[in-house]
């Protein structure tokens, strides 16, 4: 379980610093973008207190909140895409 925390870590990570360079660009953005922003947030802390909790926990419990974790990624990943694709209009 430990590798796939670490895949977990690794794509917080990355979403994090795409993450910090949208939170940049959002100063110039519209509005409307920005209140697509206030969700992801709430949603950002969730991970974050979720990858806290796991650990290197290697318990099915801990399995099904990694699953859950990976889901939150992408969705907020896909998130992240939408909101890049306006601000580049």
């Amino acid at each position: 379980m430990s590798e796939d925390n670490d895949k977990l870590d690794e794509l917080a990570q990355t979403l994090g610093r795409e993450r910090d360079e949208l939170r940049v660009k959002l100063q110039l953005a519209k509005q409307e973008v920005r209140d697509r922003w206030e969700p992801l947030e709430e949603k950002w802390a969730t991970l974050e207190a979720r990858l806290r909790s796991l650990g290197g926990t290697t318990t099915e419990a801990g399995k099904d909140v990694a699953a859950a974790s990976k889901l939150l990624i992408e969705e907020i990943g896909d998130a992240y895409k939408e909101i890049w694709k306006e601000i580049r209009r």
